[in-house]
């Protein structure tokens, strides 16, 4: 997954009334370059996980490793929406994913499923952006708070994560108490 550039993310930081264009564009750049698939590295994946809790969590590697391969449609958007650096309110990300997704159904860049419905697209998104910060997670990167977040929230949403949620649950309690936000 390709993290969005240190430039990037620094213009996000310096003028955020300019947040909206500077993410559409850099959703129309994405657009541009065709994802590469690979198969999914389970190792960087498992340390993240291990940062969590060290037993009980291998159906949840086997879903993040078998229902989409690395270098997917979702990938780079997930980055770019849910970098460890920033959040954003959910109802601007979905905004964000909308835009792009229809940008992508109308150059043909997705399947059929994923061009048929949003939901789905949107659910791939989630388990990409959930991949990438356990990756981030196991590798010890200074976010690692909001990394977390992020992880308990996506874990939170999908049935298929229950095992990790409970985990989460029990190791940091503190991101599943009301009022929390991800700022």
């Amino acid at each position: 997954m390709t993290p969005p550039n240190d430039e990037l993310i620094a213009a996000l930081r310096a003028e955020p009334a300019r947040a909206d264009a500077l993410m559409r564009d850099a959703c129309a750049a994405l657009r541009t370059q065709p994802p590469v698939r690979v198969p999914v590295d389970a190792v960087p994946l498992r340390a993240g996980l291990a940062r969590i809790a060290q037993q009980g969590l291998d159906a949840v590697l086997q879903r993040l490793v078998a229902d989409a391969p690395q270098g997917s449609v979702t990938d780079a958007l997930a980055a770019l929406l849910r970098p460890p650096e920033l959040a954003w309110d959910e109802p601007q990300e979905i905004d964000w994913a909308v835009r792009h997704w229809e940008g992508c159904r109308a150059a043909g860049h997705l399947d059929e499923e994923l061009a048929a419905d949003f939901g789905e697209y949107w659910r791939e998104l989630e388990w990409s952006a959930l991949r990438w910060h356990l990756v981030l997670l196991g590798q010890g990167h200074a976010e690692e708070r909001r990394l977390l977040a992020y992880i308990a929230k996506t874990a939170s949403r999908y049935v298929a994560f229950g095992p990790l949620k409970r985990a989460m649950e029990a190791r940091f309690p503190e991101f599943f108490q009301l009022g929390f936000s991800l700022r």
